[in-house]
């Protein structure tokens, strides 16, 4: 008894490398961008840390506060005479402290707007620095164009210490989530300047400051990592990541082409750090490798930016006053989207969204109550004697070829008139003819019109790599067989023209990246 036909098994390819990562994926789904026009330059963006993370906007001589749910501005706070700057909002969500060019410091009280308290003439330029301290409510520090960085506390009515040691402008502050905490005046604070230092200072002790880096450029802004013992100082295009206990450079990121003038953070359990330059740019980073794992284009030079603690909002402020607002969908509007998509693709198919919902429910439940356990095979260990056996399926039709050895047609039928036909089965059958030493046989006795689909594959196949291998074979096979045949057809002749052009244009592409390849070598060896 003659053993039945096996069919075929499609030969699967080897899945490309993926277009998009998982955290592009991820930064991508900040969608839905609002684009809003103020008046001047936005100078900061700060969110609240309390739910539900309404986000402070400085601009001008205005503090606009804007709603996270409808991203439209609920409160706006104009009691400044001159230019407002470093709007930060408290961590129970209460309080708002802000600065303005005079060096004035305010603090209200975010429901009411009312003025809680004001500390003036002791900042002698404008302060564009300013930081609540993350642990006791009543403290804050703020660094101004006098050079001075001063610890305020919010009963007191100036400032509880003063730290006099740069020699330029002060555009950066925060606290380092180290030290005891005393009072309003505990944890160590750190400062950026146009002195090109970045510095430490222990409230405690006052003095000097406890630890100096130094740039080669201004520093524009300071971000501490929540461990406590790495430091972030923007400088120049540039950002060095400083080990604070170590005291020495661990990174720079350096992949922007102008100033980067604003760092931030998320808070999520992967840490990224996000950097917003004058190219604008805004690159982000993954905190274990600081290497760039995504990147937004801006259409102008980003001065500020902000992620909400939940990471659901994307604020980006810039030049001229364009402020970018991007959102993250959550699950329940992703799959309304979805959803939606889904319905436009089947009308633009002629199809109704309803009647191809209808018939996906299928049969009704009481009658799935009424067949259940019909279908039952059995266990693994349990053999079930089927008494109406299934028919084998019937052969495809360059299946029968093959078991018939008619390889020449078996490969035009998977190959079709233009050489178009699906690209698994295309290489099923001619890995199949390669087992059977039959590659020959199919290619032989062909003219020009029985040539040209095979070419025309390779052609199409040539530049993936999942078919060089294959490719190579046909065309050796071609070559082998035809050769003799070159310059006595015009149409022979110009698809051999257009494989040689097209296998030229490939090995370019493949010399023209080995050297890209070289030159990243060179540059990452160097920056080592």
């Amino acid at each position: 008894m003659a053993a039945p036909v096996q069919r075929l098994q499609p030969t699967k390819l080897p899945t490309l490398p993926s277009a998009t990562t998982p955290e592009q994926r991820y930064w991508r789904s900040f969608a839905s961008p609002l684009l809003i026009h103020e008046y001047t330059n936005i100078t900061s963006i700060h969110f609240s840390p309390h739910a539900p993370h309404d986000f402070a906007v400085t601009s001008s001589s205005l503090i606009k506060i804007f709603s996270s749910k409808t991203r439209a501005v609920s409160k706006t706070i104009s009691r400044f005479k001159d230019t407002a700057y470093a709007g930060q909002i408290r961590r129970d969500g209460k309080v708002i402290a802000a600065a303005d060019a005079g060096g004035t410091v305010q603090i209200f009280d975010l429901a009411s707007r009312a003025v809680l308290r004001t500390w003036m003439e002791e900042h002698k330029a404008a302060v564009q620095a300013l930081r609540w301290n993350p642990r006791e409510l009543t403290g804050l520090v703020t660094g101004g164009d006098d050079t001075t960085v001063r610890v305020w506390d919010l009963p007191a009515r100036e400032s509880v210490v003063t730290f006099s040691g740069h020699d330029d402008y002060v555009r950066s502050v925060a606290y380092l989530p180290v030290g005891g905490a005393a009072g309003s005046t505990g944890g160590l604070v750190v400062s950026g300047s146009y002195d090109t230092t970045a510095r430490i200072w222990d409230p405690r002790v006052g003095g000097r400051a406890s630890m100096t880096f130094r740039h080669d450029t201004a520093v524009e802004d300071v971000l501490a990592m929540p461990g406590g013992t790495t430091l972030l100082v923007a400088t120049g295009n540039m950002v060095r990541v400083w080990d604070v206990v170590a005291a020495k450079e661990i990174a720079v990121l350096s992949n922007h082409q102008k100033t980067v003038t604003s760092l931030a953070q998320t808070t999520g359990d992967k840490r990224r750090v996000l950097t917003g330059a004058l190219d604008g740019h805004v690159k982000i980073y993954d905190t274990a490798s600081w290497s760039v794992v995504h990147g937004v284009k801006y259409p102008a030079p980003v001065l500020s930016l902000a992620v909400s603690p939940d990471e659901k909002h994307l604020a980006v402020g810039m030049v001229g006053g364009l402020l970018s607002i991007r959102t993250r969908r959550s699950g329940g509007e992703r799959d309304v989207v979805k959803e939606k998509e889904r319905a436009m693709d089947l009308i633009m198919k002629g199809l109704d969204p309803r009647a191809v919902d209808k018939a996906k429910k299928g049969r009704s439940g009481n009658k799935a109550r009424r067949l259940k356990g019909l279908d039952y095979k059995g266990e693994d260990e349990e053999h079930v004697i089927d008494a109406n056996p299934k028919k084998p399926k019937k052969e495809r039709p360059f299946e029968v070829d093959l078991r018939k050895g008619r390889y020449s047609q078996a490969l035009d039928r998977v190959l079709g008139p233009t050489g178009r036909g699906e690209l698994n089965m295309i290489l099923t059958v001619i890995k199949e003819l390669v087992y059977r030493n039959a590659v020959k046989k199919a290619l032989a006795n062909r003219d020009e019109e029985g040539l040209r689909p095979v070419i025309e594959w390779c052609i199409r196949c040539v530049g993936d790599p999942r078919m060089v291998g294959v490719v190579d074979e046909i065309v050796e096979t071609v070559l082998d067989l035809y050769s003799h045949a070159l310059g006595q057809s015009a149409e022979f002749d110009k698809l051999v023209q257009r494989l040689t052009t097209r296998i030229s244009h490939e090995v370019e592409n493949a010399r023209q990246a080995t050297r890209a390849v070289g030159m990243l070598s060179m540059l990452i060896a160097g920056n080592e």
